[in-house]
This record gives C-alpha cells, structure tokens and sequence, in this order.
C-alpha cells in the first residue's frame, strides 16, 4: 500500500506539474524546444535510481542514516501560486529505499506480524481528511486551478512523501543497534549544522535565502543565523531537536560502565549538545526556546522521576524563561512595555501572528465543519483579515491547530486530536519498558522532540510539514511496540536482524549511542 502510494503520488504529481506548464502561455512550446534535454535528464533519473536502489538494497545500514541526513536539505522551486522549498534530495533518497526494501526485498509481500501500529492508521486518517479536503477547494476564495496546484504541492510534496518515510523508519528499527545507529547519525549531522551556524553568525554568510535573512536584518537590525534552512526559526527548532536527542544519549551512555568507550560517548554527546545550544542562541528563535522547553521538561521526569524532576524543571523553566524574555529584548529594543498594551503591538512582538490567528479563527467560524480545504489559508486570509495593515504575505496562520481548523474544519480538528492521543497513548507509559533503563531514557528523547515539534508549530506552524515529525514519531512508535519488553514483534527481516537483536540483549554488547567500541557512530560524511 505504501509502495503503491508513492508511486501513484509521483505519477499524479508528473502529471499535474505538465498540466500546469501546458496551460502556462507558450509553456509548451519552449517545453517541446528542450525534449532532448528532459530526455537525458529522465535516463539520468533512471540510472541513478538503479544505483540507489542498489545500494539501499546491498546496504539498509547506510541507507537510513543517509535518509536522515538528507532531510533538511531542501531545493526551491515554482510551483502552485507561489515558491515552494521542497525536499529533493530526501524524495529521491526515500524512492531509491522504498523500491529496495519494498519492492526488491519483500517483493510487496504482507508482512507476518499481525500486530498493527495504531500510531500509522492514526497519520493515515490524518492524511485521509486531508486528501478528502481537496474536493471542495477553490470553490470559495480561489480560482480552483489555483487553488488546487496549491494543494497538490502540500499533498504530494509533503503528506505522502512524508507518510512513507515514517514507514520505512519503522520498518527498518527493528533492534536496538538500528535505534541507536538513527539516533547517533540525527545528533552527529546536527552537530555539524550547528558549526555553520555558529560560522554564520560572525561572518554573516548565507548558503541560502538570502533576500530573507536580509530583510530581517534590516527590520530587527539583528542577523539570524539559518545554516542550510530556509528559515532561522526552522533552523532553531532542529537545534531544539538535536540538544533532546543528544541529551538522551548522553543520560544514556551514563548508564554505561566505566571505560574509554563510555568517556568517548559522553564528551561527544555533550559537545553536540554545546554546540547545539551555542547555534540556537544566534538563532533567535524564540518559538524553538519555547519547544525545547516542553522537551527538556518531558527528558528530566523521566530521568529523575516526579518529585527530583520538579527541582530540575523548575530551573529550566526560569532559564529558558528568561531566555525567552531575553531574545525578545534584543530583537525589539524598543519600549516593549507599551507594546504588550496593545493588540497591535503583540501582532508586531510576535511577528504579525496576533492577525493571523484571528483570520484563522474568523475562518473556523464561516466554514466550521469541513473548512476551507488543503493549502487555502494564505488564498482566503485577505477575506478574514482583521485589518488592511495586516496584508501580509502569508503562507499559513503559523498556529498547526488554527490552520487545521481553517482548512480541513471540526473534521480535521477530530482527525488532529486523535492523532496526538494515539502518539501518547502508544510511545508513553514507563511500565512496557520494564528494566530497560537505556531505551526508556531513548524513548524520552524521543517523545520530547515530537513534543517540542508540537509547541513549536503551535508559533510557526509546519507540524506535518517538518520530515523529523514523521521521523521521530516512526522511532518512539518502533521503541514502544516493537523493542519495549514484551512488545517485541518481528519485523520483515527479523531472521536477519536476529543475531544482533540477542547480542543487544544486554548493556556491554548493545551500542548505547556515540562512541560505543561495537558500533561506531555514523557521521554525516560517511
């Protein structure tokens, strides 16, 4: 099913991109000019994904950590009514694996094990409502070609890609050791994202969106470091990510015994955290500081349990509180005070939002039950907004839950919420852990990033739309219905993966996280 999905989804996405080039005036013409062009471009393709497949097929190991380590890199181009930053290196990464494990491996077999994971038929009714909402756009505030190129670029260029990146996630954890392999390359790419970052700052180079970065500088007079993300708020809330992922490896190795492979994993676990920290300052992001907050609340319960967590969450809180507090001065120096007097002047704190969550309400209520429909909040915002000072160009409410709400109405709302219940549901609880201290404090960090991704949305939108949702979510989901104790059921190569599942069986012959002697962690070179 998934293998077909994606297949039926770049067929269909092939189809409406030279649609929309043929309706485009002369579009075809210069396109027919090129043929021989686009034909070596698509033997190209074709060779490339016999290469891919290949190796993704002779060596699944290197094939995951790759996937991870593509996910940021995004490639613009113009499509729908505007220019959307899409993940082509990911997409192709993600085809190469799909067709080697799905398609070569298992030969599009059903898998054996009949435990089903709630947490994939929860993202499945997701996207299904989503789907459902593109039959009725453009039909209110949008032309319906122009809203539906829209809403096929959402659809086709994020839910369905993305959907079957959780999959192969899943399918692929089915040991410790892959857990960790994940986990290791996630943080070690995070520490060297984290480097340019840091180099930007200083220096004020810019790999890419650079007119954005300049128009910030000029209006908050502060330079926002964003690496290779299109934006600095992106770019802290991956750092966010990269300091919980790393936090629970480093809480983790600790479990460990004395030696030169536990030293190892600690100072390399901690310098990413360092540098992840470092990057998220210049960053100025105060929407990331606000999900690592929540993150890092979720990793100190579990590690300390209720009553010596409270001590720890209580200073989080007035750091990163007055963190917060912080960034906001530095990016509006002046008279913040009266500022917060005014609805006008919290929509100018936090960056027009105040407007557009009223727009997103006003359209909740003129369309309560099935909304507007996919990708159809920046078409209508100019009919909602709540003043002509508030024209902006806007690409969605920046609130996950106001958008919902927005474009897919009550029924994306009720899809959304059991959603979010079925992730706690499934990768919570410490109990189906059991003495397993190690992948306990795993699962920790791994729930913490999806937590710190929701409260992050909750600012800057981009819940569904941001690949280490799908990713960590398919990592907590695989860690609590398939590795927990008692949990365990086998996956679609678990005669292979037999050996070093008993060889995890215990703390001295499982890799725990960087710089374990049996497992050396993968970087983002390899």
């Amino acid at each position: 099913m998934v293998f077909a999905a994606l297949v039926v989804s770049t067929v269909l996405l092939a189809v409406s991109t030279l649609h929309a080039l043929s309706a485009a005036g002369g579009s075809a013409a210069r396109i027919s000019h090129h043929l021989p062009l686009l034909a070596a471009g698509g033997l190209a393709l074709a060779v490339y994904l016999a290469a891919a497949t290949w190796l993704a097929w002779r060596y699944p190991d290197w094939a995951m950590p790759i996937v991870v380590v593509l996910a940021p890199l995004r490639v613009e181009l113009p499509l729908g009514s505007t220019t959307s930053d899409l993940l082509i290196p990911l997409y192709l990464a993600l085809l190469a694996v799909a067709v080697a494990e799905l398609l070569v491996r298992d030969r599009l077999r059903v898998p054996d094990e009949r435990r089903r994971d709630p947490l994939r038929l929860a993202f499945a009714a997701m996207i299904a409502v989503i789907a459902a909402s593109t039959l009725w756009i453009g039909h209110r505030y949008a032309t319906p070609d122009k809203g539906f190129a829209d809403a096929l670029v959402k659809l086709f260029a994020f839910y369905l890609p993305f959907g079957v990146l959780y999959y192969v996630v899943y399918r692929y954890v089915t040991d410790l050791r892959r857990l960790g392999r994940l986990l290791v390359t996630f943080v070690g790419a995070g520490a060297v994202l984290a480097v340019v970052g840091i180099v930007q700052y200083p220096t004020h180079l810019v790999i890419v969106n650079r007119a954005g970065i300049e128009h910030d500088l000029a209006l908050q007079h502060t330079f926002r470091s964003n690496a290779v993300f299109w934006d600095p708020n992106i770019y802290g809330r991956f750092l966010g990510l990269v300091m919980l992922a790393g936090l629970a490896l480093f809480l983790a190795v600790r479990l460990r015994d004395p030696g030169p492979g536990r030293t190892r994993g600690l100072w390399l676990t901690g310098a990413a955290v360092v540098l992840a920290a470092i990057a998220l300052v210049v960053t100025f992001s105060r929407s990331s500081v606000a999900g690592l907050l929540l993150g890092a609340v979720v990793i100190e319960l579990a590690w300390l349990g209720r009553r010596r967590g409270a001590v720890a969450v209580l200073l989080t809180v007035l750091v990163l509180g007055g963190g917060l507090v912080g960034l906001t001065a530095l990016r509006h120096p002046q008279d913040v005070s009266n500022k917060l007097t005014t609805t006008r002047g919290w929509n100018k704190i936090t960056g027009g939002r105040v407007y557009l969550m009223e727009a997103g309400v006003f359209m909740f209520e003129k369309h309560p039950l099935d909304g507007l429909g996919l990708a159809q909040f920046p078409l209508a915002y100019p009919h909602f907004r709540h003043t002509h000072a508030a024209s902006l160009a806007v690409r969605d409410s920046h609130t996950t839950v106001l958008t919902v709400a927005a474009e897919q109405g009550t029924l994306g709302l009720v899809a959304f919420a059991a959603l979010l219940a079925t992730f706690f549901a499934t990768t919570g609880g410490r109990r189906r852990f059991g003495a397993d201290r190690r992948l306990y404090l795993w699962q920790a960090g791994l729930v913490a990033c999806v937590v710190s991704i929701l409260v992050h949305s909750m600012t800057y939108n981009a819940f569904f739309e941001d690949p280490y949702l799908w990713l960590f979510a398919a990592l907590a989901s695989a860690g609590a219905v398939r590795l927990a104790a008692g949990s365990s059921v086998p996956g679609p190569d678990a005669s292979a993966a037999a050996p070093a599942a008993d060889a995890s069986a215990t703390p001295t012959a499982t890799p725990a996280a960087a710089g374990d002697d049996q497992s050396p962690a993968p970087t983002p070179a390899s």
